[in-house]
């Protein structure tokens, strides 16, 4: 499932909603909106990369495997195997103030990919990154998916189309498109049918 929508449509709010942030549909008014197409998830087979994380940058890579796979339970796993897995080619024990933003987004993909999940979350992955750490990222997704599902966020109309998979735009909190486009065109235009009355 891939989410597109103008900033403020309610992608981060419909990933929160479908990560259980949420206690009840009163506590955002969007919510209501997407109740019915809430996915039947396991919580306990999800793997989440959040767009931007407040990483303490103090700690390392394998300082963050141990946390949470504690935190999720995990009992083994292979951290270098983890890393190999994003092409993120450090010592496990560098603090993480010596990445670079790219390095960064590839670890939080190596931390989602703990227990190894069935469904990936991903919250705009490729944000805030140059093209060489886009296009990075992006090729690291498509290997990904051959053995994941995936929710992901995203402005890239480009990746949405290499995905290929299920995609849903959002507008200013509804759900107004679900479908596979035949082609980028065809997408580009969908999405800017539902231009929003307003720009943020």
């Amino acid at each position: 499932m891939i989410l597109l929508g103008h900033n403020g449509a309610g992608k981060s709010t419909f990933i929160n909603f479908c990560l259980g942030f949420y206690k009840s549909i009163k506590d955002h008014p969007f919510l209501p909106n997407f109740v019915d197409f809430l996915p039947k998830l396991n919580k306990k087979d999800i793997g989440y990369a959040p767009e931007a994380a407040l990483l303490d940058l103090n700690m390392s890579a394998m300082d963050y495997f141990t946390l949470m796979a504690d935190l999720r339970g995990v009992k083994d796993f292979n951290p270098k195997v983890l890393l190999k897995s994003v092409a993120l080619e450090v010592e496990l024990d560098i603090p993480i103030k010596k990445y670079s933003k790219g390095m960064k987004q590839r670890l939080l993909l190596a931390i989602a990919l703990l227990g190894n999940p069935k469904t990936l979350i991903l919250d705009e992955p490729t944000s805030g990154l140059d093209p060489f750490g886009r296009a990075e990222i992006e090729k690291l997704l498509l290997k990904l998916k051959e053995k994941h599902s995936f929710i992901i966020s995203t402005h890239s109309l480009e990746l949405a189309m290499e995905l290929k998979d299920e995609v849903w735009i959002l507008k200013e909190g509804e759900i107004v498109y679900r479908g596979y486009p035949k082609n980028l065109d065809e997408l580009k235009n969908l999405f800017f049918r539902y231009r929003p009355k307003s720009i943020r």
